[in-house]
């Protein structure tokens, strides 16, 4: 199985939720930019504001081959801004940032594997560019940064010795953490790549829509590699198992007082830690494993969306193979993207810090595919003189 998109309507749902959040948040991130002037009064002080328009959006372009493209020139594509078309400043290459959130929590999807993440994290910086710079964080129980950011791919490839699994998934704090790390990126080539299930021990699921909407706000390019594919695949384990005699001297267990009526065919304790047979129900394993696919499945709805709406793809592997071989190809879709600036003919509003304008690029060459996200947040930076 490849990449997966998102249908029509979820796609469109996607987008509504963020515009209406965006308007309604103080919390987005920006883009950045180049300078128009307004006059300001502060304290009886002429001031000099210089508010930043510029926008820079990445993209993904390709040949009819799938291949990286090194030929993009400005001419060759086209962008428009909430239907408008665009005036393009520039289109340069730069290398990529890239922080791998690796989720090793979790006891319900058997498929998840401390092996397979490492293999799979492995497969995918040793194929990225020597000038990338990579970050890793590990998410179960808690959120531990195991690599700062560094351009020696054998460091980050170390750190995988130091995943470890746990019991539950932190995934909402693993992403809220790496949005922090991305915040000393300059704007740009930013990408996530995310190996999850996207779903914790068991009970309700946690609500990731804050952690999606700070991604989109922080222009990160969000790859989800899932293991959902894999863990409706796996054959689940009987929450009943076959009693054992019990460890417990027998003379202790004869001590025991009997609770069992004559009338009464049910053994009681004493009675049935004597005897062999029956079955024993894993209450605990029943309840984690209660709606699981149909978690995985919404899950995996949300995560298509986010990749879909930030240039990204989400990928469902059918086998462990194909992960690791999808994490190949991650790694050259990271090192397909240009970055593309423009000043949008729409300025920037400073009173409107969160507004979210959709945006659509389109190539003007034949041959050539490019790949965009579906907007950005416009938050306008500024800087004054005295």
């Amino acid at each position: 199985m490849h990449k997966q998109r998102c249908n029509t309507f979820s796609a469109r749902a996607f987008a509504v939720l963020l515009v209406i959040s965006f308007y309604s948040s103080s919390s987005a991130q920006t883009t950045s930019a180049s300078p128009t002037t307004s006059p300001a009064t502060d304290a009886g002080q002429d001031s000099l504001k210089v508010f930043i328009e510029e926008v820079r959006i990445p993209i993904t372009a390709k040949d009819t081959n799938g291949r990286f493209d090194p030929t993009v020139e400005l001419d060759d594509l086209m962008l428009r801004e909430n239907g408008i078309v665009q005036p393009l400043k520039s289109v340069y290459r730069v290398p990529a940032s890239v922080l791998l959130l690796l989720d090793t929590g979790g006891e319900v999807n058997l498929a998840k594997s401390v092996r397979l993440t490492r293999a799979v994290a492995t497969t995918l910086v040793s194929n990225l560019r020597p000038d990338d710079q990579v970050a890793v964080m590990q998410v179960n129980n808690r959120v531990e940064l195991l690599q700062p950011w560094t351009s020696t791919q054998s460091y980050a490839i170390k750190s995988f010795n130091q995943l470890l699994p746990g019991k539950r998934s932190a995934l909402l704090s693993g992403l809220l953490a790496a949005i922090d790390q991305f915040k000393e990126i300059a704007p740009g080539n930013k990408h996530l790549v995310l190996m999850s299930d996207g779903i914790d021990r068991g009970g309700k699921q946690p609500d990731l829509s804050e952690a999606f909407r700070s991604l989109v706000a922080a222009n990160v390019t969000v790859h989800i590699i899932s293991y959902a594919s894999l863990g409706m695949k796996v054959a689940q384990p009987s929450a009943t198992r076959p009693r054992v005699k019990s460890a417990v001297p027998k003379e202790l267990i004869i001590a025991l007082p009997r609770t069992q009526f004559k009338e009464d065919d049910t053994p009681d304790l004493r009675t049935m830690m004597l005897n062999k047979g029956g079955m024993v129900l894993d209450v605990d394993m029943l309840f984690r494993r209660k709606g699981l696919k149909a978690a995985l499945v919404a899950r995996s709805k949300e995560f298509s969306a986010l990749t879909e709406e930030t240039g990204g793809y989400l990928w469902m592997p059918a086998s462990a193979d194909e992960m690791i071989q999808q994490a190949e190809e991650i790694a050259h879709d990271v090192d397909s993207q240009y970055v593309i600036t423009y000043k949008p003919l729409q300025p920037l509003n400073p009173s409107m810090p969160n507004e979210y304008r959709l945006i659509d690029v389109i190539s003007r060459r034949v041959g050539l595919t490019v790949r965009a996200r579906r907007g950005y947040v416009a938050k306008v930076s500024s800087a004054s003189e005295h």
